[in-house]
């Protein structure tokens, strides 16, 4: 809760030293809590600062105060106007043991304050901005796309800002252009006149790299306004408004020709900004459904292929056993009837041996469905079983399993998801790489910034490889995107690198659950 707070948050000791600094503080002092910790109180206040020494005394004999205004001091040494609320710090006997300071920017709350007024005066607005919220709301829930929803918000700030033309541009995850674009104001065959949507150059990549918002009386006298088709219809006023949430550019609201003025003023920036805070929750919930209904997508679809990969092993495995095995038997009867006990004594020992081979298949394939091995061994001694049958089974000549985690258990879901991913990439490898070289690997080690670990999984070979483009339409590797949905449905991410006669290196990460 420190960290998240809006407001700066400073405890002191009864000495006034300070003792607690959140990021807040941060930002507004300009200390980093390394530095701040252990200075005092005085190294805060202006001078001539009466009214936060007042209030701290207050503080120290169990009063509150709450609304004071103040001038202080950042690190620079530029004084700077604050609104503060003081309290005590109680022990459980009762006693004070120190104060605590909750401190705004009073420049950044007046602008703040004016803002807020300047939207309250447009009622009409207001309820423009809700509703717009609520039906965005209803329509990412009842659309597979999101497209409605970014239209109704593009169409609320035309309405709110006066304009003729908007448009709302959604950023790709990496920021390097534009994911969506949609436009209001512009007839069907203006649309179409204009051609393929723009990618997010000129002064929409600008805005998508800018945090504030920009407003201009002629568009066309910016350094960036390039790149507009022939068939453009003609834009001069102009306001664009980042979509943000947080630190991060979401997307971006562009406004053009002001109805009635010939530009936008500070009240129609406000108002699309109020908006813009909208926007930010709709894309940001709409792109998390999106990957919610993606991973659902892609998990169903991988069971789908565990179901083909079991259809197929029951087709050309044991279904073939124990077809050979019915012949063999079949012959064993019609030589037996007819006295040939030395042909019916072959044709027995061979129906049995495939009875023998349909047994294990199937021992197999049960194995498969559910490994018991997990439950027996734990993660560590399962790979090390299944990379064993592997290696029997597919020849290689040079296959090496390193791993640092003998002994240990883990969650069971988690357990089965890692142990899944190296099955289905072994089996890939066995029937398809053409391999004399494989190593798999499994370390447990520590998570960047995090204090948690990560299980490493990495699966390599030194086979035929494969074009990494390519592989979504070829059997050999219709796993991969089930291996990729079961990783990414642990938290954890998900690699591939091959190519064509240097084999593949699949690497996944997964959290470990506590």
């Amino acid at each position: 809760m420190l960290e998240i707070s809006s407001e700066g948050i400073v405890a002191l000791d009864r000495a006034r030293r300070i003792v607690c600094w959140n990021a807040a503080a941060e930002r507004i002092y300009g200390y980093q809590a390394g530095e701040a910790i252990g200075l005092t109180l005085d190294t805060l206040l202006d001078g001539g600062d009466l009214p936060t020494r007042r209030i701290f005394e207050r503080a120290e004999n169990g009063a509150k105060s709450e609304g004071v205004e103040g001038v202080h001091r950042r690190a620079n040494g530029a004084r700077i106007d604050v609104i503060m609320n003081v309290g005590p710090i109680h022990r459980e006997d009762g006693s004070v043991t120190g104060s605590v300071l909750f401190v705004r920017d009073a420049t950044e709350a007046r602008v703040s304050a004016q803002r807020l007024a300047a939207l309250e005066a447009f009622e009409e607005d207001k309820g423009v901005v809700l509703e717009t919220a609520s039906r965005v709301a209803l329509d990412i829930l009842a659309s597979r796309t999101g497209v409605e929803a970014l239209r109704h918000i593009a169409d609320a700030a035309r309405t709110l800002a006066r304009a003729q033309y908007a448009a709302l541009g959604v950023a790709r995850p990496d920021g390097q252009g534009l994911l969506e674009f949609v436009t209001v104001g512009l007839t069907t065959e203006e649309e179409a006149a204009i051609g393929p949507r723009p990618h997010g150059a000129g002064i929409l990549g600008l805005l998508l790299r800018r945090s504030e918002p920009l407003r201009m009386d002629v568009l066309s006298n910016h350094a960036n306004a390039h790149g507009f088709p022939p068939n453009h219809p003609p834009m001069d006023s102009f306001l664009g408004v980042p979509i943000r949430q947080g630190d991060t550019i979401l997307g971006s609201l562009y406004l053009t020709n002001k109805q009635g003025a010939d530009h936008f003023s500070e009240a129609d920036e406000i108002s699309v900004q109020a908006l813009g805070a909208h926007a930010a929750v709709a894309i940001h919930n709409l792109q998390m459904l999106s990957r919610q209904r993606a991973l659902v997508s892609g998990l169903i679809n991988a069971q789908e292929e565990e179901r083909r990969a079991v259809a197929y092993d029951l087709h050309d495995g044991l279904t073939q056993f124990v077809m050979a095995s019915h012949m063999h038997m079949e012959a064993f009867k019609i030589a037996y009837h007819k006295g040939s006990s030395e042909r019916a004594m072959r044709e027995l020992d061979k129906g049995l041996r495939y009875l023998s081979d349909a047994v294990i298949e199937s021992r197999r394939l049960v194995n498969g469905l559910r490994s018991l091995a997990l439950d027996d061994l734990g993660l560590a001694g399962a790979l090390e079983q299944l990379f064993a049958e592997e290696k029997t089974r597919a020849g290689w000549a040079e296959a090496e399993f390193l791993h640092n985690i003998a002994g240990e258990r883990f969650d069971k879901t988690l357990e089965t998801a890692v142990y899944r991913v190296a099955q289905e990439a072994l089996t890939n490898i066995r029937k398809h790489a053409r391999a004399d070289r494989v190593r798999l690997m499994l370390l447990r080690e520590p998570r960047m910034q995090e204090n948690s670990t990560q299980l490493a999984l990495d699966i390599r070979d030194w086979g035929g490889g494969f074009q990494r483009d390519e592989s979504a339409g070829d059997h050999a590797h219709v796993g991969l995107q089930g291996m990729e949905e079961r990783t990414r449905l642990m938290g954890g991410s998900f690699t591939v690198r091959s190519s064509p006669s240097e084999g593949t290196q699949i690497h996944a990460i997964f959290p470990v659950i506590r």
